[in-house]
């Protein structure tokens, strides 16, 4: 049986999807960021500190290194330049409460510009996508970084331990940041003083993790077999168990160690300092990881699974539903439902008399995802006017990639010269679609200075697609003439329908495949070109 057999076996024991412990070997693997010995490197060398001075004086203890430099560094820091311009006064009395800030600030800047800079390197982008399409319940990190949050937009943050108390947790669809986040700088768990008041908080978030660690199994990526903070946060754990009780954890907890020497992953029963029992992998990489979890199915999305908890937790506490009843097929669930107002029945829709106006199609239910479908395959049966009139003012309110052309034809709302029949009566989000053209979705950064370098741009759009990955393609091609796309329209529409249920599942693709789709419609529809 191969590594990814077995791997999936493993999973299938269990009702429950996984939760993911993430530490700092994912940031190094995807944005290059160094350890954090280095990084306490980095930061002493800038303000002219010895490091070997430093890590010999706290016997190479980083959080007492940490210690150590915060002082030397907040002294010299106010003398820079970065100190003396980077913020406003009343913004410093914000930042700025006490002597470790300084650092904290400097390394949460650093933190956040290594985002610019995902490694670029087409075998770690597709284990990223791959990463992103995870069926997994929730994340408990110790990373300072938002590359999670990147990945997972629709789970819910909460940053340290007093984020976690006072918040509202559901234990489905969230992201613990134990340790804190470059977002809020003070919240940085760095120094040997913030390991002493973190430790003292600890029972709460060790009873949280407990009930996260028996209802699910849990998989710990990024981290070392050695390193002694997940060993403390596991001993507090495991000290709940009786000994004899301790085999019931081996299945349960899945240590991966990332190890690119080897030639093929491998799975184990192993110890974590002698006496917590773990499945131990071995892996060159992290991807038949990820495509077990990408592959496993969820009946209802963990994000969505979170919301409805928190709407029904809202109205046990207030008696008071504050909206109306929406009638959904469960395969459909996830599209369509507002944060703001829903009741939810889950059972046969078959059984439930709905209203004409939800039989027809299914207007009300209509999302951006469907009218990216219709406009690339053409096999709705809508009553156009309604679309126009009911549901495109809905979709344009949060979403700025919508193509409306298609819609506006079908319901003879466009003259043979482009301009627009009754144009007063559509709603404000329709009239400033109208506005955009291709060239809108252009940027003047980066990728329009690299489109300048890319010769297939101006040779048509099949040579593009197949010079390159998916998504350098659909990043490129808004830079292509729209005399070029127009010649090429069959061979657009064929890639088009190839990629549509990756690129709006996976979320590095979905925007700009939504751009493309847009400039699709308005050379296609629109009249103007």
């Amino acid at each position: 049986m191969n590594f990814k057999k077995k791997i999936e076996e493993h999973f299938k024991q269990f009702e429950a999807s996984p939760v993911l412990f993430v530490g700092s070997g994912v940031s190094r693997r995807y944005l290059g960021v160094p350890c954090w010995q280095d990084l306490l490197k980095h930061f002493a060398e800038a303000i002219g500190e010895n490091h070997i001075k430093l890590k010999t004086k706290s016997n190479g203890d980083l959080p007492e290194y940490a210690q150590l430099l915060v002082s030397a560094y907040a002294e010299k820091w106010w003398d820079t330049e970065e100190g003396q311009l980077a913020l406003s006064e009343k913004e410093q009395e914000k930042t700025f409460i006490n002597e470790q800030s300084p650092l904290k600030l400097s390394i949460s800047k650093y933190i956040e510009n290594a985002h610019k800079n995902i490694i670029d390197n087409d075998e770690l982008k597709h284990e990223i996508s791959l990463f992103a399409k995870a069926n997994i319940d929730g994340i408990i990190t110790t990373n300072w970084d938002v590359f999670l949050e990147t990945l997972f937009p629709k789970f819910t943050t909460f940053i340290g331990q007093d984020g976690l108390i006072t918040g509202r947790s559901h234990g489905i669809a969230e992201i613990y940041k134990i340790h804190g986040c470059c977002t809020e700088p003070n919240s940085l768990i760095l120094t040997s003083s913030d390991y002493d008041k973190y430790r003292k908080k600890n029972p709460y978030l060790s009873s949280k993790l407990l009930t996260m660690f028996i209802e699910r199994p849990v998989i710990f990526l990024g981290y070392s077999l050695t390193d002694e903070h997940i060993a403390e946060i596991l001993e507090d754990i495991v000290s709940c168990f009786p000994d004899a009780s301790l085999d019931f954890l081996q299945n349960k907890l899945l240590f991966v160690e990332w190890k690119p020497e080897l030639e093929e992953a491998d799975i184990s029963d192993s110890v974590i300092h002698k006496k917590i029992p773990v499945k131990y992998v071995q892996a060159p990489s992290y991807k038949e990881i990820f495509e077990v979890l990408s592959e496993t199915k969820k009946r209802i999305p963990a994000h969505l699974f979170r919301m409805i908890k928190d709407e029904l937790y809202e109205l046990v506490l207030t008696d008071d539903p504050k909206g109306k009843l929406y009638v959904r097929d469960s395969e459909k669930i996830e599209e369509g439902v507002s944060t703001t107002e829903f009741v939810v029945g889950y059972g046969a829709i078959s059984m439930v008399k709905k209203s004409e106006s939800m039989a027809a199609k299914g207007l009300v239910g209509l999302e951006r995802v469907d009218l990216i479908r219709e406009v690339v395959f053409e096999n709705g049966h809508y009553d156009w006017g309604c679309v126009v009139n009911d549901v495109l003012p809905n979709i344009c309110k949060g979403n700025a990639r919508i193509p409306i052309f298609h819609f506006l034809n079908h319901a003879k709302l466009i003259n043979p010269d482009g301009s627009i029949i009754n144009e007063t009566e559509l709603s404000g989000g329709v009239l400033s679609r109208l506005k955009i053209t291709p060239i809108s979705f252009q940027s003047q950064g980066w990728d329009k200075r690299r489109s300048e370098t890319v010769p297939e741009v101006k040779a048509g759009v099949n040579e593009l697609y197949l010079a390159y990955d998916f998504s350098f393609f659909l990043r490129m091609i808004p830079y292509m003439e729209l005399g070029l796309i127009k010649r090429d329209m069959g061979e657009l529409l064929k890639i088009l329908k190839k990629h549509i249920d990756e690129a709006m599942n996976t979320q590095v693709l979905s925007s700009n495949f939504c751009k493309l789709v847009c400039i699709y419609d308005y050379i296609k529809n629109s009249h103007r070109y």
